[in-house]
C-alpha cells in the first residue's frame, strides 16, 4: 500500500515481498475472500525494527515489526483506508511520524474523530525527547 522498500519482488500465489530498512514506516492491506465475498479485512501500518529488537508478530510481516496502526474487520479497515486516503492528499505517508499513526489507532479504537496531522507538533515531540 505504501512505504519505501529497498527491495521488492513478486511471488507466485502470494503477491509480493517487500524489504524495508529498520525505522521505515510502511502500510499494507491484507484481505481474504471466497465465493461469498471478502471474509477478512486487515489494514496495518508498521515500522520496521532493528535486528534483535522485540517485534510484534503480524500476519504477512516477517519476522515482525512495531505495530503502529491495526484495523481489523470491514468497518474499521474501511475507516482506516479513508483516513489514509485523506492523509495521502497532503503528506507522504511513509514520512508521517510513527507516534501519529499510534494516535490514529487509538482514536479509531475509541471511535473518536481523527485529528489532522501537523508535522511541527511531532518534530517538537522528538526535540523534547532528545532533551530529556
Amino acid at each position: 500500500m505504501f512505504g519505501r522498500a529497498f527491495h521488492s519482488r513478486g511471488l507466485p500465489y502470494r503477491g509480493a515481498m517487500h524489504l524495508f530498512e529498520p525505522g521505515q514506516v510502511f502500510g499494507f492491506v491484507r484481505w481474504r475472500g471466497d465465493g461469498f465475498g471478502t471474509q477478512t479485512w486487515r489494514v496495518v501500518v508498521a515500522e520496521a525494527g532493528q535486528p534483535r529488537e522485540k517485534l510484534t508478530r503480524i500476519p504477512g510481516i516477517k519476522p515482525g515489526a512495531h505495530l503502529l496502526l491495526h484495523a481489523f474487520g470491514k468497518t474499521r479497515a474501511k475507516r482506516a483506508l479513508r483516513a489514509i486516503d485523506v492523509f495521502s492528499d497532503a503528506h507522504v505517508l511513509h514520512e508521517i511520524h510513527p507516534a501519529y499513526w499510534r494516535h490514529v489507532h487509538a482514536q479509531m479504537a475509541s471511535n473518536l474523530p481523527i485529528d489532522a496531522y501537523d508535522p511541527d507538533v511531532f518534530a517538537s515531540l522528538d526535540l523534547a525527547r532528545s532533551l530529556s
